[in-house]
């Protein structure tokens, strides 16, 4: 068995180094850069600057607009895309249709930044609003194809085994289809936090570089600490950007776990 290993090695190695080169060594740099001092050499100062950027107004309102807006717009996104799910039949045409809509997703951001500065009052009145229908439209149809497409593996047994027992068609998702999908949902609530960190684009041509306050956040604190060359508190704030999306990650991974048996 350690032979059959050690000849399937070499054909790891190209994607190991790849992910040592990428990921790993620039990610240990910037943890170590994060807790260095401002000096040209590396001094070890603790967690100083991690206090210090916690202090400050402008990253705490970064970083709550983020997660607040993250968390609920995704909730929102993933409860529209189930309901839309249980109403919509799973035919041939209604997936042909799914599939055009959620070629949204890879519409150029001008595109869809000229779209919506055609409603300028709704957008500088509502820029929270915007951005949620943005994030929703661009969103949606891949949610749902995913979703049809999953429900298609779905043994169709279990749902007649439930309708020869008298239960109807609300009472079979609820009890059958939604566990079913749960490891779906799971993973479709992780592609959305990325999908939620590239609305910086659209953010960035509505309303550049200082959005209102209701809207500004990590990437916008990014960007401006990049464009100001401080790297210290960009090192700092992207470590514990990371750290908060891991432990979501872990607790979205775990919920529900016990429940899924099917």
């Amino acid at each position: 068995m350690r032979k059959e290993q050690l000849k399937r090695f070499p054909f790891l190695l190209p994607s190991l180094l790849g992910t040592m080169v990428f990921f790993l060594i620039p990610l240990g740099y910037c943890i170590l850069y994060s807790a260095s001092g401002t000096s040209g050499k590396f001094t070890f100062v603790g967690v100083k600057n991690f206090a210090a950027l916690l202090n400050s107004k402008s990253f705490q309102r970064a970083f709550s607009n983020t997660f607040l807006l993250m968390s609920l717009y995704i909730l929102l996104l993933l409860l529209i895309a189930i309901i839309m799910y249980y109403l919509l039949d799973n035919s041939e045409r209604m997936l042909s249709f799914f599939t055009l809509i959620s070629s949204v997703m890879f519409l150029p951001s001008a595109l869809v930044v000229n779209c919506v500065k055609m409603f300028p009052e709704f957008y500088s009145a509502y820029p929270r609003a915007t951005f949620f229908l943005i994030f929703l439209w661009k969103h949606i149809g891949i949610q749902l194809l995913i979703l049809k497409t999953a429900a298609r593996g779905m043994d169709p047994a279990w749902s007649e085994a439930a309708q020869l027992d008298g239960a109807g068609k609300l009472r079979i998702f609820t009890s059958i289809e939604i566990f079913y999908l749960l490891p779906h949902i799971k993973f479709l609530f992780l592609f959305d936090i990325i999908g939620f960190f590239k609305m910086f684009r659209e953010s960035y041509l509505l309303y550049g570089l200082y959005p209102p306050e209701q809207i500004y956040m990590v990437p916008n604190f990014f960007f401006n600490n990049f464009e100001n060359a401080n790297y210290q508190r960009l090192s700092v704030g992207a470590v514990i950007t990371i750290f908060a999306l891991c432990v979501i990650n872990i607790l979205v991974y775990k919920a529900g776990e016990k429940r899924e048996i099917i």
